[in-house]
């Protein structure tokens, strides 16, 4: 095994690039699509919540063999960089594509369409995630270091969300008078996407594959599969993750409907309504490697869950005055940014403990982020049944459907939140070893 040393500035900045580019290439996708399929593509509610669940679906399948395939390839090549170089491409192009006019076409080609690039983004935002985090073993060793890698990766994710919460209502409207905006929006996007991920790859593209890699006389699927069920703490986070990506995609799928709706505001209203959120996720993510350092796991977890309980009651449930709104936004996103950098570095944590004894870190990672993605879906899933309960939400909108908005979205995010704290009872007696 090759000496391992501390990466340096430079190493964790471009890092972080990586995160920022895929981040600027699909984080509008929860955002802003559910919005953009119902009002643009002109896809009823329910079917659309089911569209953006298709891809976490296959995502299930699919990413704990392309997790391990990942590693089987980066073995071939030497090197885990040549997956990222190939989707600073490929992410930003799928981004393009999934914002085309295509209203014309019928429905049932519309959908396929839609579903096929959805499909085809998600899983190649699996490459690009397994490779990116996995090659962070191959820079550093301990959980120190990776500690590091990790806040960068979640700084870069944190600002990338910020730039497009602030920025792609913003460029909607420059660009409106075509296709609503949303197609000048994507290639704006898409640029950024394709420089930040450009510069990751220049810095990691000489890192050496190090670690996590099987032998060429491993097990097969099922078996590598059933064997990680024997890390019982990997699974536990992994749970909690999917628990944290449920309740935020439900808040923020739920959001521009609140906003028009409930609010009666504007699309640049979510700029105000969404930037504190991400400046305190920002400053959470920056925070939880200093926090994580003097403070147990088990701690921090259940005290961010708690702080995210209350934020989101207090943005969704609380008085509608826009600094009261703005507070509980805050709470919110000071948790979620904690939580971020905790729940990727306890996973890789305990990843890395079984990649140790030689099984892959590409399937442990293909696994959580498969569950980060079932979180996402779950979310849509949620909201988009939830927006056919709550009826029509067009001009003259009645009293009762008014009430059933306002209740989703209370009940959608919190409620998901408290099983989490449930689920954290078990959990902790096991990440107490760590």
């Amino acid at each position: 095994m090759a000496d391992f040393r501390s990466p340096s500035r430079g190493a964790v900045a471009g890092f972080g690039a990586g995160a920022f580019g895929s981040t600027l290439s699909s984080g509008v996708v929860p955002l802003l699509f559910l919005f953009y399929l119902t009002e643009f593509a002109k896809v009823p509610p329910a079917i659309a919540g089911v569209l953006l669940a298709i891809p976490k679906l296959a995502d299930l399948l699919f990413d704990p063999w392309i997790g391990r395939r990942t590693d089987s390839a980066a073995r071939a090549m030497g090197s885990r960089s040549q997956l990222i170089a190939i989707n600073a491409l490929a992410l930003p192009v799928l981004l393009l594509l999934l914002f085309l006019p295509v209203v014309s076409l019928p429905l049932s080609l519309r959908l396929a369409l839609l579903g096929v690039l959805l499909v085809a983004q998600s899983l190649m935002l699996t490459v690009f995630t397994v490779a990116h985090t996995a090659i962070a073993s191959d820079m550093c060793d301990g959980m120190q270091d990776r500690s590091t890698l990790m806040s960068s990766r979640a700084l870069g994710q944190t600002i990338a969300g910020l730039l497009v919460t602030v920025l792609a209502p913003q460029i909607v409207a420059r660009f409106s008078a075509f296709h609503g905006g949303y197609l000048g929006m994507a290639a704006v996007l898409a640029a950024g996407a394709f420089a930040a991920l450009s510069i990751c790859w220049l810095v990691v593209r000489r890192v050496p594959l190090r670690t996590g890699v099987e032998s060429k006389g491993a097990p097969s699927l099922p078996k590598a599969l059933r064997a990680t069920l024997r890390n019982k703490a990997f699974y536990g986070v992994a749970l909690i993750l999917v628990l944290l990506g449920t309740s935020s995609t439900a808040l923020f799928s739920a959001l521009p409907y609140a906003n028009k709706h409930l609010l009666q505001a504007g699309p640049e209203n979510l700029s105000v309504l969404l930037t504190p959120i991400f400046l305190a996720l920002l400053l959470g993510v920056t925070v939880a490697p200093w926090l994580a350092r003097r403070v147990r796991p088990t701690t921090i977890l259940g005290g961010a869950l708690w702080l995210a309980l209350l934020g989101v009651g207090w943005l969704t449930a609380g008085p509608r005055s826009m600094p009261s709104m703005v507070a509980g936004g805050v709470l919110f996103g000071l948790a979620c940014g904690g939580l971020t950098v905790l729940i990727s570095t306890l996973a890789m944590e305990t990843a890395t403990r079984s990649s140790a004894q030689g099984e892959s870190l590409g399937l442990y990672l293909g696994i959580l982020f498969s569950a980060e993605k079932l979180g996402q879906s779950l979310g849509g899933i949620v909201v988009g049944f939830g927006l056919d309960w709550v009826g029509p939400l067009d001009a003259g909108i009645a009293q009762p459907s008014l009430d059933r908005l306002a209740s989703l979205w209370v009940v959608a995010p919190a409620s998901v939140l408290v099983i989490a704290l449930f689920t954290m009872v078990p959990l902790a007696t096991r990440l107490r070893a760590l």
